[in-house]
């Protein structure tokens, strides 16, 4: 049964997002209106600012408002303004005294025998704030979760509970829509523990509810560290998952799959848990992960989810993957220093893993190959590099480095394996143009050939996804065009007004790549006809406003394809 195609362009629309979805309170500290009052307090030009903690000594004065940044204030003398102290205790020695108010966020106040010492109120949330340096600005970290109407939450004094209602993953040929329904639980307190469950319910199921069209994600995640620093989490999951993103929002490959009935991802099942440390230092912009998973991995086939058109032609085939239990551990470590997350014109981005098999056994399906084959455990790393640089007030040039494989010189199991170009990488060449020949044939399993020619037409899959390894270097600069047009300039009292300033932009950009496959030191494995693939270069340009842009790109070698003009609904990298 095919789901309404009503309720699917509703859900289709927020498929990014939470439809539904809010981490309670105590993640983001205090209410919207007193975090919004604390950030003018930390950049107001009158407020003495002390980052990293420190110390007012007994007998001194300090004649303004003081705020502190991520570390303890030790408070002997007078203050004879307000005290904010973020992501840090106040320390209340004998003696010390602050005329105004005292607001602690993300800490503890020891000491001060009382309220006596506090001339105006005194306010004390547990729960760290979390928060940005841009220049000499303090500014609160974006977020898109959406705040919740108060009563969706229940309240419990120590905890909150909220609905989860959100988006899985984007609109694909497997699932149709995948959408994630449950409950948030959070305490309230400077270490919150943090309980999401939800059931996934995929729309090309229809109404059938058994168990291969549901899924289940359940992650509990507890903050150590007193400040939003570090957590340590556990997970159980069944769901389809990408391969890979191939560098295209959710958006992107869900619009393109529900308008264009082509789907940019390929997708394979995953069952099982992981546990995972993770690290946020507040005054450094390095995020370093820890995981352990076990899980169950298995090839899925396209469904028959509802499109606007082209309903009769087919989907692109599947790859498989190798199927079975597979082990791993793997650390990653993510660099961003970027001064603006969405549109950045200075500073690195720079993320790299690296990730061991460590037991399991990962095998084709036999009905795939002459015997089920086992993978040799693998060990592959990924680095992505990116920096952003301002060459003038109108002029950026951006640079980006992708090196991703296997660092055993063993071939990696399809699930792990990397391809090249399309509008995320290469755009000026097709698709999946650098596979290492993975998709120079389909093949149809032998399971799904009975003789009898009755039943469905059996459907073709591919025998690998891509590449062991594979490198990209891109090359963009940006200029601002010289016009812009504010609908809201005559009218200065409407808020929003500044933020409806269209300022279109050019972009002139180039890029090559290439990919690589490794043989099985015991001739094993049998992916088909898989061969290295040579050097592709491109080079294009573009139009865009904000991450809405219009691009041509075309090749520079191995012409097999003219000017590709294409849309993106996000900056090319």
């Amino acid at each position: 049964m095919r789901s309404l195609p009503l309720f699917l362009v509703i859900l289709l629309a927020a498929s990014p997002w939470s439809v539904l979805a809010q981490a309670p309170g105590g993640g983001d500290g205090p209410p919207r209106e007193a975090r919004a009052e604390i950030f003018r307090f930390l950049n107001d030009p009158g407020t003495l600012r002390m980052a990293g903690g420190g110390r007012i000594p007994a007998g001194s004065r300090v004649e303004a408002s003081v705020g502190v940044l991520g570390g303890a204030l030790l408070l002997g003398g007078t203050i004879a303004g307000d005290l904010v102290v973020v992501n840090g205790d106040l320390r209340v020695e004998p003696g010390g005294r602050v005329e105004g108010s005292v607001t602690v966020v993300g800490g503890s106040i020891q000491g001060g025998g009382g309220e006596s010492w506090v001339g105006g109120t005194l306010r004390l949330d547990p729960v760290p704030l979390r928060y940005r340096i841009r220049g000499d600005r303090i500014e609160a970290e974006p977020t898109t979760v959406p705040e919740l109407p108060g009563f969706l939450v229940a309240d419990f004094g120590i905890a909150e509970l909220r609905p989860l209602l959100r988006a899985a993953g984007a609109y694909n040929r497997v699932e149709g829509f995948p959408v994630e329904a449950g409950a948030s639980l959070e305490t309230r307190s400077r270490n919150p523990l943090r309980v999401d469950a939800a059931g996934i319910w995929r729309s090309a199921s229809g109404l059938e509810l058994d168990r291969d069209n549901l899924g289940h994600s359940v992650r509990v995640e507890q903050s150590v560290g007193g400040r939003g620093e570090a957590l340590m989490g556990f997970r159980v999951h069944r769901r389809i998952s990408p391969i890979e993103s191939r560098q295209l929002s959710n958006l992107e490959s869900g619009l393109s799959t529900f308008f264009l009935r082509r789907d940019l991802r390929d997708h394979y099942a995953r069952e099982g848990w992981s546990f995972y440390l993770e690290g946020s230092p507040l005054d450094l912009p390095l995020r370093p992960r820890f995981e352990y998973q076990e899980e169950d991995h298995a090839s899925v086939l396209p469904g028959d989810p509802w499109t606007l058109g082209s309903a009769d032609r087919p989907w692109r085939p599947q790859p498989v993957v190798a199927e079975g239990a597979l082990r791993t551990l793997a650390f990653s470590l993510l660099l961003d220093n970027r001064d603006d997350p969405f549109d950045p014109s200075d500073g690195w981005w720079i993320e790299g893993q690296l990730r061991r098999q460590v037991g399991g056994t990962p095998r084709l399906p036999a009905s795939v190959v002459a015997g089920a084959v086992e993978f040799p455990l693998a060990t592959d790393g990924h680095l992505d590099l990116r920096r952003y640089a301002r060459l003038g007030p109108e002029a950026r040039l951006n640079a980006r480095v992708l090196v991703s494989g296997s660092l055993n010189r063993t071939p990696l199991p399809p699930q792990h394996q990397r391809t090249l170009g399309g509008e995320g990488t290469l755009p000026g060449h097709p698709r999946f143009a650098l596979d290492c020949a993975a998709r120079a044939e389909a093949i149809v399993p032998a399971s799904e050939l009975d003789g009898s020619g009755e039943g469905p037409t059996p459907q073709a899959v591919f025998p690998a996804y891509g590449c062991d390894g594979v490198a990209l270097a891109r090359l963009e600069f940006e200029g601002r065009l010289p016009f812009s047009w504010s609908p809201g300039a005559d009218r200065p009292e409407w808020e929003m007004a500044s933020l409806l300033t269209l300022q279109p932009a050019w972009s002139v950009f180039v890029g090559a790549g290439r990919g690589w496959s490794y043989e099985d030191p015991e001739g094993g494995i049998g992916m088909g006809p898989r061969t290295d693939a040579p050097l592709r270069a491109d080079m294009g340009v573009g139009v865009f406003v904000g991450p809405l842009g219009v691009y041509w790109a075309w090749p520079l070698n191995r012409r097999d394809r003219g000017v590709n003009f294409f849309v993106r609904l996000t900056h090319l990298f």
